[in-house]
């Protein structure tokens, strides 16, 4: 008597968000949250991937807008130390870095009432890219000068201690033209350590 044998796989929620942590491809992740609804509905939990190095290029970013860009930032979590962007369509503009951050705050225990302090709108120590060290957006026309200083302002740079810092900033390929009247109204520590930061990129 032939044994049947069901080649299909389907775990529970809790085992989809293990095997999405251990995946490393952003595409990858993607598809398999097409898979089925349990799939889908681990890849919607807030932080799932758990995620330190994300990286999106090719046909991946072509596609990516600043809602999409949103999703994946809230599916990698608030732990990224790398955050490579390239080639973009001009639809990103980077914006979802900030939507993020202010999601983060409000989701933190006490919600954005517990936030110690501001500093132009945006909390003095970020809770969603605290760890972050490596920014690349390179090749994303849409980036703009304004949105580059803000999320600048949102990384704390003028702040956050020299180990805790980000250490690296490209941005070969943005519209970053009309940052010069930005860059005049920012403080000198910024100024500083935006210059060390591009210097470094080169």
């Amino acid at each position: 008597m032939a044994l049947q044998h069901d080649a299909s796989f389907e775990p529970d929620e809790h085992l989809a968000t293990l095997v999405l942590r251990h995946v490393g491809e952003v595409r990858d992740r993607l598809a398999l949250e097409c898979v089925s609804r349990v799939w889908r509905a681990a890849g919607q939990i807030p932080g799932v991937w758990l995620a330190q190095d994300l990286s999106m290029s090719g046909d991946l970013a072509a596609r990516l807008t600043d809602a999409r860009f949103l999703r994946v930032l809230r599916r990698a979590g608030p732990n990224l130390r790398s955050l490579v962007v390239n080639d973009a369509h001009a639809a990103f503009t980077g914006e979802g870095m900030r939507s993020y951050a202010a999601l983060v705050v409000d989701e933190a225990p006490g919600g954005a009432l517990e936030v110690a302090g501001q500093h132009h709108g945006f909390p003095t120590r970020d809770l969603a890219f605290a760890r972050i060290h490596t920014l690349d957006l390179s090749r994303c026309p849409g980036v703009t000068g304004s949105a580059v200083i803000g999320i600048l302002h949102q990384l704390c740079i003028h702040v956050a201690p020299m180990g805790e810092r980000l250490q690296r900033l490209a941005l070969a390929g943005c519209d970053v033209r009309k940052a010069g009247f930005l860059l005049r109204t920012s403080t000198r520590p910024t100024l500083n350590i935006l210059l060390h930061l591009l210097r470094a990129s080169v």
